[in-house]
């Protein structure tokens, strides 16, 4: 049985703009929330209490089923890195797919990836993912993943100029 089967997408779980959340002894907000590509909300989360504490976290959800096919999901998944990489924000951002686990490691893996392509001018794949399994065995664990990864950087490498590569 598939626990999260019946969830379409976090907005069954998140607060809405006129309903909080509210799990013991937190309570969730919806601060702000807009939609383009990637729908962004920025949720306000109070520990009550003696001194209310607060934190804000930024919410990623691709808008789109970015399981159709492998051109739109790397598209999708390009402008969710590019979302997360030009967002001016100080509070945490988070990333959702719809199970919790469907391409959050792709998405961590290539984020990483253009981080170091940026920054060294090279990249390596497998020891990036490798790092990323140590904290999570589960993240990009089968070959159709590996190659969504690699789908993803060959078309941001060819989206940006000045970038030598190899074929």
């Amino acid at each position: 049985m598939e626990p999260l089967c019946s969830i379409e997408c976090a907005s069954t779980w998140l607060p809405t703009a006129t309903r909080s959340k509210q799990v013991t002894p937190f309570t969730t907000k919806l601060r702000h929330e807009q939609t383009r590509d990637v729908k962004s909300s920025i949720i306000e989360i109070i520990k009550e209490g003696k001194s209310d504490e607060t934190w804000s976290v930024e919410i990623a959800e691709p808008m789109n089923d970015i399981k159709e096919t492998h051109s739109k999901t790397v598209t999708h998944l390009l402008s969710l890195v590019s979302f997360a990489r030009n967002i001016e924000t100080e509070s945490p951002i988070i990333v959702l797919s719809r199970d919790g686990a469907a391409l959050c490691g792709v998405f961590c893996a290539v984020y990483n990836l253009i981080q170091q392509l940026t920054m060294d001018e090279e990249i390596d794949v497998f020891s990036v993912v490798r790092l990323l399994q140590t904290r999570r065995l589960e993240l990009c664990s089968t070959l159709e993943e590996y190659q969504l990864i690699q789908e993803a950087l060959q078309s941001y490498i060819k989206s940006c100029e000045n970038i030598y590569y190899n074929q």
